[in-house]
């Protein structure tokens, strides 16, 4: 009977023993999973803006035209840092003279804080210049070109230049996000300097 009792608690203990091993095997294992999923998540959390679309709002002045501009814009990020943008803005007419531009710029960003971001930029632009001689009269002369009290008549110009700048930006939520921004226009006869702030939504 003591034999058999001792032959008992050796299988027990075998079992035991076979039962821990599986088990701290298992444990191993879960600690593995979670280890490489939560570096997973780390991944995702980190690359989560590569491929982001914005679309927003800008408010402009510029100090050749000399009067206010509205805009949208829409932005797609290819990295984390490199942004492209693509923006129109419509500048209200003063002293008979209006103009529009479309702009294609990269921003490459670079955090200062979690929220906090500055970015330098580069890119083109597309800009129309408006004359409207209906609402002055006088001598000018533009593009070397003489006008002579022209009443009840226009005229535009269409000009390619670059734009060179920077800005900053804050996010105020998750989704929505606002911005300051100054950039040079480099344009033939109508260089500018163009400062504005705008409001963006990240989908």
């Amino acid at each position: 009977m003591d034999e058999m009792d001792d032959c008992l608690k050796e299988v027990f203990t075998y079992l035991c023993a076979m039962f821990y091993k599986f088990n701290k095997l298992k444990i191993i294992k879960m600690k593995k999973f979670l280890t490489v999923a939560i570096f997973v998540m780390l991944c995702v959390n980190t690359f989560a803006q590569k491929g982001d679309v914005a679309v927003g709002a800008n408010f402009s002045y510029g100090t050749e035209i000399k009067n206010i501009g509205f805009g949208v814009k829409g932005q797609y990020n290819f990295t984390n840092a490199l942004r492209a943008e693509l923006s129109g803005d419509y500048f209200l007419k003063k002293d008979g003279l209006s103009m529009w531009d479309v702009n294609l710029n990269l921003h490459y960003l670079f955090p200062i804080s979690e929220k906090l971001k500055v970015y330098p930029l580069a890119g083109v632009t597309f800009t129309n210049w408006k004359y409207d001689f209906s609402s002055i009269c006088g001598d000018y002369y533009y593009d070397d070109y003489y006008y002579d009290d022209y009443d009840d008549s226009d005229d535009s110009v269409s000009k390619f230049g670059a734009n060179l700048g920077g800005g900053i930006q804050y996010n105020l939520t998750r989704n929505l996000v606002i911005n300051a921004e100054v950039k040079y226009q480099l344009i033939n006869s109508f260089d500018q300097l163009v400062v504005g702030v705008g409001l963006a939504y990240k989908f």
